[in-house]
């Protein structure tokens, strides 16, 4: 079957007749008949019942005329990606990812990406929205980045990167007030700072000993917030027990503004998770994004960390 048949009985459709056609697609009349006709003694079937004065498409020809669309689609986004891997990445690409993130581990790479793909427009949205609350299509997003443990859903993963793990930390005078809890059934119940993180229980902790052994502490939220940053002040503030990431709580450990709890334990491994909204599937900039990100990221991490001095080992002792 020729593709050009196709086309052209595509456009005969929705033009309306053979002359309209013709005039959209500056080609005769006799020429569009011509692939019409091809068309139906291929098929064996009438697609379009014709006379001096007027056409007819019959209910299998717009049936036929609908899986036409879909194949021509197909056909130009083969020809798109094709067109497109050839070509170094170019246009808009607009990425939604969480504000802290952005703020200390994307940005430092951003600069070099742009330097390496100077005909990408990038689009930044640095958000805490649930993206279950945003209509990623509508809204024009190439890319999501979204820290998680884990997507349940069936969205489309592109790339999944190991971020840190978090730490149960409270200031050194709520510890005090606490007496120094030593095991997870000590902080059951516990005034905390809770880190919403999408598809979690806000009101429950699970921890990991050395062993990977699991255990569930449940906890009494004095304030709720998604953005770290605020959690993390909560927490040196003394309103409650926050989990935190190690990369954000390291420098303020070492510095004694606060204090790791139970330090034989710690929140399960986060990951960043790169997905696409589109069926259409990822730009050529998107993929060149996600590669630029995956060389940078595991160092940009590292560096995160390595701006906070060692913590300090001190051992918690009960009064």
């Amino acid at each position: 079957m020729d593709l050009n048949d196709l086309r052209y009985y595509a456009a005969i459709v929705d033009a309306g007749s053979l002359s309209a056609a013709g005039r959209q697609l500056g080609v005769t009349k006799s020429l569009l008949s011509q692939h019409l006709n091809r068309l139906e003694q291929t098929l064996g079937v009438c697609l379009i019942q014709r006379t001096t004065r007027r056409m007819q498409v019959t209910p299998l020809g717009l049936a036929f005329h609908q899986h036409c669309q879909l194949v021509l689609e197909e056909v130009a986004r083969a020809r798109a990606m094709i067109e497109e891997a050839r070509d170094a990445p170019r246009g808009r690409l607009k990425i939604l990812c969480p504000v802290l993130f952005a703020q200390r581990v994307l940005m430092p790479l951003v600069p070099s990406f742009l330097r390496e793909y100077p005909e990408v427009e990038l689009v930044l949205d640095a958000d805490y929205r649930d993206d279950q609350d945003i209509d990623l299509i509508s809204e024009g997003y190439d890319l999501v980045l979204e820290i998680r443990r884990q997507i349940e859903d069936s969205r489309s993963i592109v790339r999944a990167f190991t971020l840190d793990r978090h730490w149960l930390t409270a200031s050194p005078e709520l510890v005090h007030a606490l007496g120094a809890p030593q095991t997870p059934a000590e902080l059951e119940g516990v005034a905390s700072v809770a880190l919403q993180v999408s598809g979690d229980n806000h009101a429950a902790w699970q921890l990991f000993d050395a062993d990977e052994t699991a255990c569930t502490i449940n906890h009494r939220p004095r304030l709720v917030c998604s953005d770290p940053l605020i959690a993390m002040d909560a927490a040196i503030a003394g309103i409650g027990v926050a989990l935190l990431p190690t990369s954000l709580c390291m420098a303020q450990i070492a510095q004694g503004r606060l204090l790791r709890l139970l330090p034989g334990h710690q929140g399960g491994t986060m990951h960043l998770y790169a997905t696409y909204p589109s069926r259409h599937g990822l730009s050529r900039a998107a993929r060149c994004f996600l590669d630029h990100l995956s060389e940078g990221l595991p160092s940009q991490i590292r560096h995160a960390v390595g701006d906070a001095p060692a913590p300090s080992r001190m051992q918690l002792t009960r009064d």
